[in-house]
C-alpha cells in the first residue's frame, strides 16, 4: 500500500524529501496535503472500533457512543433515521420488534463527537459501515447526541382512558416510560380492530377522531398509522416512527369496542316485526340510519342479526316515517357475511352527509308473502306491474325499468319473453302511494325478487311512472282448421282463454304480422265469412290496428267493442305464403302424384309449362318426402277436375317451402289439355340434394356435359343483380363459396341467352357490358365467354377457365330476359307517376294492360308496387283521340295479399292493339294526408313510404313546412303548423324529422330533412297542419307578358333540340339505338337502357318471342 511507503519516506529521509518538496508545483503540493490527510483518516479506521448504549434502562437503549482509538464518543443525531437504528440494534443483537430513535429519560454525553450525518441502508453489519461525514468531524453539540430504542415490546402498553370502560376511549400507548397519543390521520375501522383485539375487547364498533374522548397529554407516538386489521398489536402497523407527526391533541383518536358499547337495533313502523325503518341505539341513544350506499347485502346482515328470514332480502324502509335523533351509520358496506351491521365498514359513528328522508329500512322474507301480478291489461300477461309485499299492495316505478327487469317479470309469471315495457289499457288501475324500485337485474333471474337492490317504499315515483310490459304469452295466435300449418282459421289466446276474431276486426295488416310470428312468411290472402269452419266459445271484441311491421301480434295496438257483436260465421281466417297451400294427389304414397295448389280459396291443378325439378324438389323437401326423383309428364296422375292454375315457380331448389321461391302468373300461357305438374319424391326425410359443384365444370375450350338434374340443384349459383327485377341485372355466378361477375369480353346474345334460359326468364332481349347495371364485388369468374346458346348452364360454355381474366369490374356483363316486367303509370299529359294509363314492359316492350274485371284490390296492388299509396281509383279513360295502342294483357284479378302484379292471374300475354276506353287508368291516394282532423284540410300529416303510413316529427316544424303541405293537397295556404300531437298520436313509424321547407317545393319529401325514418321522436311530437281550405292562384299584373316570353324560349328550345336531333339521327341512323324501360321501385325510378335487337336475333329466337306474342320497340 502507499501508506507504509509514504510513513518509510518520512522516517528515513525527511530532509532529501524537503529538499524535493520545495521543487514541486503548487497543483503538487496540493495533492500531497490532501493525501495526507487521507493516511491519518485511514490510520484512525483502521484502528479497532466499540458500540455501546448508555444511559438507557437496559443494554438495548440508550445513548449511542463509538469507540476510536480507546476513545468513547457520541454521534450526532443530524439526519439520523430509522435504517440507522436497525443497524444498531442488529449490531449488538438486540430485538428488533420495536425500534425508535431516542430513549427513555435521554441525557447529553461528553467526549468526542465522532460522528454525523450517519446514512445507513440498513442492510450494513457496523455501525461506522455507514456513510459519514468522517471521524471526529462534526458541527454539532451534545444536545444532539443521538440515541436508539430496541425492544421485543413487551415493555409496551396500551390502554384507552375517558370512555367509561377499559374497552371504550381515548388510545395511549406508554413508549420510553412516557403515555402518549395517538393522531386521527386515515384512522379507520381496520385501527380499531387491532386496538379492541390487542385489548381483548371484542370485536371494533366504531371509532372516532378529533379528541371525542377528550384531548391527551405528552407525546403523540403515532401518526398516519396504516393497518390491515390483522396486526397483533398497533404497533406493528405501519408509520412514520415513534414520536414523528404533525398533529395537536385536538386530533387524538379513539375506539369503542364490542365489550365496551352499548349497542342493540331494532325494525319501527313496517308492516311486521321483520320490515320497517331500521334503528340503532348508540351508548345510550336510539338514531337511524342513512341509506347512502344502502344495498342488499346490508339487509341481509340486518335480517341474520334480527333473527328474521334472509331468503328474500329488500332495501328501503316500506311504510314508516321517517325518524328523529342522531343518524348513526352513513355509507355503510357490508360483505353480506358479517356478524353485526356495526362491524361492517362504515364512516364514524354520527358521521354523515344526510337527513331523516334518506332513512335506511329492511324487509326480510322467506318469499311466501310476496307476490307479483300484471293489471289492467286484458290479461294476466299484460298491464302494470302490481306487487303485494307482507300485505302490502304498492306499484313497480319505472325509473331503471328497462327490457331486462320486465323479461324477468314474464319469465316469472310464465308469460314468455317481454315484448315491450307498455301494453294496451283495458282498465284502470287504482293509484298507489308505495313504490317499489328496480335498479339492480342481470335479465337471467327466474324471479323478480331475486334481482338485488330492489328498494320497498320510502322514495315517491316522482317524474316517473308505472312500470308497464306486454309479454309474449298475452296474446298468443294460432291458425287452425286448414289443410297445412300455416292456413286457417284465426284464434287467438288472451291469458288462457283461446277465442277467434271477427272478420271486421282484422286487417291485412294483421294479417301479416300474424303470418311474420308464426314464421310462416307473408300473408297471401284474409278469408273472411268462417272460410277454414266456425269456431266455438270466445270472439274477441276487439279491433287489431296493426301496422304490418310488427314481429308479434301482441305489439299491435286494440280497439276494444265492449258491446261489439259479431257470430261465428264471420270468423276470419289467413292464408300465409310461406306454405302455401300445395298437396300431391292420386299417388301411390304420400310423397307422389299430381301437384294441386289452392288460390282463391279453389284447388286445382298446377299446369306443367314451366314445371322443373327444382321446383319438385322443394315440394318435396316441404312435405318431408326427401327429394324429387322425377317429374312425370302428361297425365301420369290423372289430368283432374276442374281450375288448372297457371302459376309459375322460380324455385332455385334450395329453399325449405314452395312459398318462399318466386311466382308468377300474370299472362301465362293457357295450359295444354292434360298438361298438369306431377312429382314423384324419394320418400327418404332425411335426404338432401346438394348444390351442383361448379368448379368441377371447368370451364374449357370444349363444352361440358349438363349435369344431371336429379344429382344436384345448381340454378341457386346463378342470378341477375340491380336489375328491379329476378329476369334482369349484372350477371353474377357463385363458385367456390363466392359470388362474382362476368367480364363483358365477347358477351353477346348467345351467352345471354343461356342465363335467361338457366334461370326460366324466357329468351335475351339485351346483353349489355361495361357495368349496365353497376359494378359488382368480389371475383370476376368468367371471361371470353363463348357460348353456342344451347348450353343449360353459363359455366357449360368456353372460355378461359374459372377466375382468369384481363378485366375489371367496370366490364361487368349483364342481361335483360324477355321474362323481365315492369310496371308504370303513365300519360301523354302529366308528369305525374302515380297516375295515368296502367303500363306492364314484357319481352322488350311496353303495352298497357285491360281493365276488363279490374278491382280495388288490383288497383291497391299496382299503387302498392309502384310505391304511391295503399290504395287506389279507376278513371276515366283519357279524353286524347290518340290512335289505339299495344295492349299486353287484360283481365287481371289479384286477390288481397300479393305484393306485385306478377303474382295475379290474368288472360295470357297477347299483344293487340286497343282503343283507350279499353285500357286502365288509374289514380293513387296521394302519399300524404291529414288524419283526425275537423275537416279535409286540418289534421295529423301521414305519409306513405316502404308500404306504411307513418308520421312527421315537429321538431324543426314551421310555417314553411306547413305551407309545402297544404300546397301539396290542394288546401290553400297554412294558418298554423301544429305541434305535440294537436290532432292526437299516429301510429306506425316517424317517417320525416327536422324537416326544413323554405315553403315553396312542392312536395314535403323536398325538402331538406334527416334521412328516412332516422328520428328520436315519438307519436307524441306528431306534426299537424291547418290550412285555409281554399286552393289559391297568384298571379302577377305581368303574368301575359311572361308567359308569352316564356313560351317563345320554349318553343327556340324545342326548334334547336330539332335540329339537333335531326343531324345526329342523319350521323347515327345506321349505329346502334337505346331503349328506355323504367322499372319503379318503391323509392326511385330505374332506367335500363339496352340496344335494339333487330340485326341480332337469331331466327329461334324470334320463333320463340313471336309465339309469346312477344316483340321490342324503339324508342
Amino acid at each position: 500500500m502507499d501508506k507504509p511507503k509514504m510513513v518509510l519516506l518520512e522516517d528515513s529521509g525527511s530532509a532529501d524529501f524537503r529538499r524535493c518538496f520545495v521543487h514541486l508545483s503548487p497543483f503538487a503540493t496540493a495533492l500531497v496535503s490532501l493525501l495526507s490527510a487521507c493516511f491519518i483518516t485511514s490510520s484512525l479506521g483502521e484502528t479497532e472500533k466499540q458500540l455501546r448504549l448508555v444511559a438507557g434502562e437496559n443494554r438495548c437503549t440508550g445513548r449511542v457512543e463509538v469507540k476510536v482509538n480507546e476513545e468513547w464518543g457520541t454521534v450526532c443525531n443530524n439526519g439520523w433515521d430509522m435504517d440507522d437504528v436497525s443497524v444498531i440494534c442488529g449490531q449488538l443483537g438486540c430485538p428488533t420488534v420495536i425500534k425508535a430513535t431516542g430513549w427513555t429519560n435521554s441525557s447529553a454525553g461528553s467526549g468526542r463527537i465522532w460522528m454525523e450525518h450517519v446514512s445507513c441502508q440498513g442492510n450494513e453489519s457496523a455501525l461506522w459501515d455507514c456513510k459519514h461525514d468522517g471521524w471526529g468531524k462534526n458541527n454539532c453539540t451534545h444536545q444532539q447526541d443521538a440515541g436508539v430504542t430496541c425492544s421485543d415490546g413487551s415493555d409496551l402498553e396500551m390502554r384507552l382512558v375517558n370512555g367509561g370502560t377499559r374497552c371504550s376511549g381515548r388510545i395511549e400507548v406508554k413508549f420510553q416510560g412516557q403515555w402518549g397519543t395517538v393522531c386521527d390521520d386515515n384512522l379507520n375501522i381496520h385501527h380499531a380492530s387491532v386496538v379492541c383485539k390487542q385489548l381483548e375487547c371484542g370485536s371494533a364498533v366504531s371509532f372516532s377522531g378529533s379528541a371525542n374522548f377528550g384531548e391527551g397529554s405528552g407525546p403523540i407516538w403515532f401518526d398516519d398509522l396504516v393497518c390491515h386489521g390483522n396486526e397483533s398489536a398497533l404497533w406493528n402497523c405501519k408509520h412514520q416512527g415513534w414520536g414523528k407527526h404533525n398533529c395537536d391533541h385536538a386530533e387524538d383518536a379513539g375506539v369503542i369496542c364490542l365489550e365496551g358499547a352499548d349497542l342493540t337495533m331494532r325494525l319501527v313502523d313496517g308492516v311486521t316485526e321483520c320490515s320497517g325503518r331500521l334503528e340503532v341505539k348508540f351508548q345510550g341513544q336510539w338514531g337511524t340510519v342513512c341509506d347512502d350506499g344502502w344495498d342488499s347485502n346490508d339487509a341481509t346482515v340486518v335480517c341474520r342479526q334480527l333473527g328474521c328470514p334472509t331468503a328474500v332480502t329488500g332495501i328501503g324502509r316500506v311504510n314508516a316515517s321517517e325518524g328523529s335523533g342522531p343518524i348513526w351509520l352513513d355509507s355503510v358496506a357490508c360483505q353480506g357475511h358479517e356478524p353485526a351491521v356495526w362491524q361492517c365498514r362504515h364512516q364514524e359513528w354520527g358521521k354523515h352527509y344526510c337527513n331523516h328522508n334518506e332513512d335506511a329500512g329492511v324487509t326480510c322474507s322467506d318469499g311466501s308473502d310476496l307476490e307479483l301480478r300484471l293489471i289492467g291489461g286484458g290479461s294476466r300477461c299484460a298491464g302494470t306491474v302490481e306487487v303485494k309485499i307482507q300485505n302490502l299492495l304498492g306499484k313497480v316505478c319505472d325509473r331503471n325499468w328497462g327490457l331486462k327487469e320486465a323479461n324477468v317479470v314474464c319469465r316469472q309469471l310464465g308469460c314468455g319473453s317481454v315484448h315491450k315495457t307498455s301494453y294496451q289499457t283495458y282498465s284502470k288501475v287504482k293509484a298507489t302511494n308505495t313504490w317499489l324500485f328496480v335498479s339492480s337485474c342481470e335479465g337471467n333471474e327466474t324471479s323478480l325478487w331475486d334481482c338485488k337492490n330492489w328498494q320497498w317504499g320510502g322514495l315517491p315515483c316522482d317524474h316517473y311512472e308505472e312500470a308497464k310490459i306486454t309479454c309474449s304469452a298475452h296474446r298468443e295466435p294460432r291458425l287452425v282448421g286448414g289443410d297445412i300449418p300455416c292456413s286457417g282459421r284465426v284464434e287467438v289466446k288472451l291469458g288462457d282463454t283461446w277465442g277467434t276474431v271477427c272478420d271486421s276486426d282484422f286487417s291485412l295488416e294483421a294479417a301479416s304480422v300474424l303470418c311474420r310470428e308464426l314464421q310462416c312468411g307473408t300473408a297471401i290472402s284474409m278469408l273472411g265469412g268462417a272460410h277454414f269452419g266456425e269456431g266455438s266459445g270466445q270472439i274477441w271484441a276487439e279491433e287489431f290496428q296493426c301496422e304490418g311491421d310488427e314481429s308479434h301480434l301482441s305489439l299491435c295496438p286494440v280497439a276494444p267493442h265492449p258491446d261489439g257483436t259479431c257470430s261465428h260465421s264471420r270468423d276470419v281466417g289467413v292464408i300465409c305464403s310461406r306454405y302455401t297451400e300445395i298437396r300431391l294427389v292420386n299417388g301411390k304414397t304420400p310423397c307422389e302424384g299430381r301437384v294441386e295448389i289452392k288460390t282463391l280459396g279453389t284447388w286445382g291443378s298446377l299446369c306443367n309449362s314451366h314445371w322443373d325439378m327444382e321446383d319438385a324438389h322443394v315440394i318435396c323437401q316441404q312435405l318431408k318426402c326427401g327429394v324429387a326423383l322425377s317429374t312425370p309428364g302428361g297425365a301420369h296422375f290423372g289430368k283432374g277436375s276442374g281450375q288448372v292454375w297457371r302459376h309459375m315457380f322460380h324455385c332455385t331448389g334450395t329453399e325449405q317451402h314452395i312459398g318462399d321461391c318466386p311466382v308468377t302468373v300474370l299472362g301465362a300461357s293457357l295450359c295444354s289439355a292434360g298438361q298438369v305438374a306431377s312429382v314423384i319424391c324419394s320418400g327418404n326425410q332425411t335426404q338432401i340434394l346438394p348444390l351442383c359443384n361448379s368448379s368441377s365444370s371447368d370451364p374449357t375450350s370444349s363444352p361440358i356435359p349438363e349435369e344431371s338434374a336429379a344429382g344436384c340443384v345448381g340454378s341457386g349459383q346463378l342470378r341477375l343483380v340491380n336489375g328491379g327485377g329476378r329476369c334482369a341485372g349484372r350477371v353474377e355466378v357463385y363458385h367456390e363459396g363466392s359470388w362474382g361477375t362476368i367480364c363483358d369480353d365477347s358477351w353477346d346474345l348467345s351467352d345471354a341467352h343461356v342465363v335467361c334460359r338457366q334461370l326460366g326468364c324466357g329468351v335475351a332481349v339485351n346483353a349489355t357490358g361495361s357495368a349496365h347495371f353497376g359494378e359488382g364485388t368480389g371475383p370476376i369468374w368468367l371471361d371470353e365467354l363463348g357460348c353456342n346458346g344451347k348450353e343449360s348452364r353459363i359455366w357449360q360454355c368456353r372460355s378461359h377457365g374459372w377466375g382468369r381474366h384481363n378485366c375489371r369490374h367496370k366490364e361487368d356483363a349483364g342481361v335483360i330476359c324477355s321474362e323481365f316486367m315492369s310496371l308504370r303509370l303513365t300519360s301523354e299529359t302529366s308528369r305525374q307517376t302515380c297516375a295515368g294509363r296502367l303500363e306492364v314492359f314484357y319481352s322488350g316492350a311496353w303495352g298497357s294492360v285491360g281493365r276488363s274485371d279490374m278491382s280495388p284490390a288490383t288497383v291497391a296492388v299496382v299503387c302498392r308496387q309502384l310505391g304511391c299509396a295503399d290504395r287506389g281509383s279507376i278513371s276515366p279513360a283519357s279524353s286524347d283521340k290518340t290512335l289505339s295502342r299495344p295492349m299486353w294483357v287484360d283481365h287481371v284479378q289479384c286477390p288481397k295479399g300479393p305484393d306485385t302484379l306478377w303474382q295475379c292471374p290474368s288472360s295470357p300475354w297477347n299483344q293487340r292493339l286497343a282503343s283507350p276506353s279499353e285500357e286502365t287508368w288509374i289514380t293513387c291516394a296521394s302519399k300524404i294526408r291529414l288524419q283526425e282532423g275537423t275537416t279535409n284540410c286540418s289534421g295529423r300529416v301521414e305519409i306513405w313510404h316502404r308500404g306504411s303510413w307513418g308520421t312527421v316529427c315537429d321538431d324543426s316544424w314551421n310555417l314553411e313546412d306547413a305551407e309545402v303541405v297544404c300546397r301539396q293537397l290542394g288546401c290553400g295556404s297554412a294558418l298554423a303548423a301544429l305541434k305535440e300531437a294537436e290532432f292526437g298520436q299516429g301510429t306506425g313509424p316517424i317517417w320525416l324529422s327536422e324537416v326544413t321547407c323554405k315553403g315553396t317545393e312542392s312536395f314535403l319529401w323536398d325538402c331538406p330533412a334527416r334521412p328516412w325514418g332516422h328520428s328520436d321522436c315519438g307519436h307524441k311530437e306528431d306534426a299537424g297542419v291547418r290550412c285555409t281550405g281554399i286552393a289559391e292562384t297568384k298571379e302577377s299584373p305581368n303574368s301575359t307578358g311572361h308567359s308569352f316570353l316564356i313560351a317563345l324560349g320554349i318553343l327556340g328550345v324545342i326548334l334547336l333540340a330539332l335540329v339537333i336531333a335531326f343531324l345526329m339521327w342523319t350521323q347515327k341512323r345506321r349505329q346502334r339505338q337505346r331503349l328506355t324501360v323504367f322499372s319503379r321501385g318503391e323509392n326511385s325510378v330505374h332506367q335500363v337502357q339496352y340496344r335494339e335487337m333487330n340485326s341480332c336475333l337469331k331466327a329461334d329466337d324470334l320463333d320463340v318471342l313471336n309465339s309469346s306474342g312477344g316483340h321490342y320497340e324503339v324508342h
